[in-house]
């Protein structure tokens, strides 16, 4: 896995947050660090990126996000409302304008979770709320990673070009 030399999706959301002079905060568990990765190789992205955490665990998700752990256990980390309370925690918390958070399974062991191998749940919070979605992705573990990063960045882009 690398990060393209120029990469024309992060580059979009940079463009976007830039003429809206708003930030982003990325909130990764999956992705590990390849969300943010994509966007600050993006020249200039000091203007409109403001943090990247990973949180893998789910007491790293209490401790580095802000969610309480007794929250996540009673929805699990893999759903629409643990990565909205993540988001969420994350916006409040931050010096961010929107959050994009993701957490997934990318195997190739399944874990304790129910779900199947590939399923990622997404959110973003920003100035008029959250919006969040769960999806299946197939594929090796570095497959699926990548994919969670371009949904991600789709998802901004989406929501930035749409006036949310």
């Amino acid at each position: 896995m690398s990060i393209q030399e120029h990469d024309p999706l992060a580059a979009r959301v940079g463009e976007l947050l830039l003429a809206r002079e708003a930030r982003v905060s990325v909130a990764e568990s999956t992705a590990g660090g390849l969300i943010s990765a994509r966007l600050i190789s993006v020249s200039g992205a000091s203007k409109w990126f403001d943090r990247g955490l990973v949180a893998y665990t789910m007491p790293s998700k209490q401790d580095t996000l802000g969610v309480d752990i007794e929250f996540l256990r009673e929805h699990g980390t893999v759903t629409a409302a643990a990565v909205t309370a993540i988001a969420e925690s994350v916006l409040a918390r931050g010096a961010a304008d929107y959050v994009i958070a993701e957490s997934g399974m990318a195997g190739p062991i399944r874990g304790r979770s129910p779900r199947p191998i590939g399923s990622v749940a997404f959110a973003l919070a920003g100035p008029d709320g959250a919006v969040s979605e769960e999806l299946q992705f197939e594929g090796s573990r570095v497959a699926i990673m990548e994919q969670i990063a371009e949904h991600a960045l789709e998802m901004l882009v989406a929501a930035l070009d749409s006036g949310a």
